[in-house]
């Protein structure tokens, strides 16, 4: 690896980091192609015709229905964790991390929730305007966007204005006109509950003339998405988007983005040209691009256990630290999605990021109880677990790691966790941690850990 920095700039982006083991350089669409296997989650069955959404109205079943989802909900968010970091499927998952912030959803349903979770893996490489009609027509953000209440004679604007705003064009490209009559089309889109597909219902549709976009005409949902996928200003706000998500949490350089967005423009949307193009391009592996990334509390997590091919021993360990860390998959504070870059940290949340490694590794006890949000159907609030022990073969890891002099083996340590090197302090706190160890496996945990829980670890 410390031949190639280009690789592990490649895999700190395009996955979680470099795994133990791996063979360098790594050939980019080579890589590309091995690990975009698409593995639809399937852990909640169908309810079978029953109602799926918890019955208010049914006080009898409402507690016993709620916790039935509670630990539905933390099985599918379990399940999640360990599938994101599986070698065959790890790009496909990080796209679907991407699109899972992008498109984000939170409904009392954990079979919906996977049930679009499932569409947006299917369609996560493909063409963004695929990608856009089968959210668009999926049943958990029907429901979570209220378009189930979106009809002729009671229109509800809320989903068009997110599909507009948050979805295809960003603030400022539309009028409130367009958000109106982009209402209007979408009525009658619906689902059915209890076969969760979606259903047009005409008698609700409202078949009238409408003007969108400087456009009029008897438009259908299916017409509007047309309509917003014909402006350039869509492939603009994606690229932008994907832009700070995997080179530069910054504004875009403007040459770059504008033909970057042009391209992805006249390629149809196909995201899986634009990507190749960006991991491909030198620009992406200049120095001012390189370790400048704030990760995501779940790419924190997904790192640290893809960076030592590491597993819990309780699955719902992963749900405390997601908890703590405040990004919970499935529960997305709004639906406009998490904070990005500098917002994820404060001098709290560093010292527990910080903690994080040692908690994992050295399986610390620790008496950390993350904030109750009050929310009775936050799955978080009740999942619980005081084992946050992961297993780690330690003994392989010094085998593949330990080199002729302690200097060079801390050297190989930190080439691999760390996406720029750190101070000559810290590689001598590191060294300073991993000497008091006797044992060969006890040593390069203590190692791996400390460098973890270094600053510089925050950053990909």
């Amino acid at each position: 690896m410390q031949d190639d920095p280009k690789t592990k700039h490649f895999l700190n982006r395009a996955a979680f980091g470099p795994a133990p083991g791996l063979k360098t350089p790594v050939h980019t669409p080579t890589w590309i192609k091995s690990a975009s296997h698409n593995r639809p989650i399937d852990v909640i069955p169908a309810a079978g015709g029953a109602p799926r959404m918890p019955d208010q109205r049914a006080p009898k079943d409402a507690k016993a229905r709620r916790a039935k989802f509670l630990d539905e909900l933390t099985q599918l968010n379990t399940t999640w964790i360990a599938q994101l970091t599986q070698p065959e499927t790890l790009w496909r998952e990080k796209m679907t991390l991407f699109w899972h912030d992008h498109f984000a959803c939170r409904v009392r349903s954990a079979f919906l929730s996977q049930q679009l979770n499932n569409t947006v893996r299917r369609e996560a490489l493909g063409s963004f305007g695929d990608l856009l009609a089968a959210v668009s027509k999926d049943p958990a953000m029907l429901q979570f966007l209220n378009n189930q209440q979106n009809k002729k004679d009671s229109p509800n604007e809320n989903f068009a204005r997110e599909v507009l705003e948050l979805f295809t064009l960003g603030r400022g490209h539309y009028t409130e006109a367009d958000i109106k009559n982009g209402a209007r089309a979408f009525t009658g889109w619906a689902f059915h509950p209890t076969s969760d597909a979606f259903v047009f219902r005409p008698r609700v549709h409202d078949d009238g003339p409408k003007t969108f976009m400087g456009k009029t005409g008897h438009f259908s949902g299916d017409d509007i998405l047309h309509i917003i996928l014909e402006d350039r200003q869509t492939a603009r706000f994606i690229t932008e988007k994907i832009w700070r998500y995997f080179v530069h949490e910054g504004p875009p350089d403007e040459d770059i983005a504008a033909s970057l967005a042009e391209d992805f423009f006249r390629s149809d949307y196909d995201l899986h040209k634009l990507l190749t193009t960006v991991f491909s391009s030198s620009w992406f592996y200049e120095p001012r691009f390189v370790g400048n990334r704030i990760k995501s509390p779940v790419e924190l997590l997904a790192g640290m256990l893809t960076q030592t091919g590491g597993r819990f021993e309780d699955p719902r360990a992963a749900l405390f630290f997601q908890r703590g860390l405040s990004q919970v998959l499935f529960q997305p504070p709004n639906v406009g999605g998490w904070p990005t870059g500098t917002a994820w940290i404060d001098s709290s949340s560093l010292t527990f990021r910080m903690t994080v490694p040692a908690l994992i590794f050295k399986n610390l006890a620790n008496d950390y109880v993350p904030k109750d949000d009050g929310d009775a159907n936050n799955t978080t609030n009740k999942a619980a677990t005081r084992n946050l022990n992961c297993t780690v073969d330690w003994a392989s890891l010094a085998q593949q790691f330990t080199k002729a002099s302690t200097g060079e083996t801390l050297a190989a340590l930190e080439d691999h966790l760390l996406a720029t090197p750190t101070t000559a302090a810290n590689r001598k706190l590191v060294a300073t941690q991993a000497a008091s160890s006797t044992r060969d496996d006890e040593w390069m945990k203590q190692a791996f850990t400390a460098f973890m829980s270094l600053p510089e670890y925050q950053l990909s």
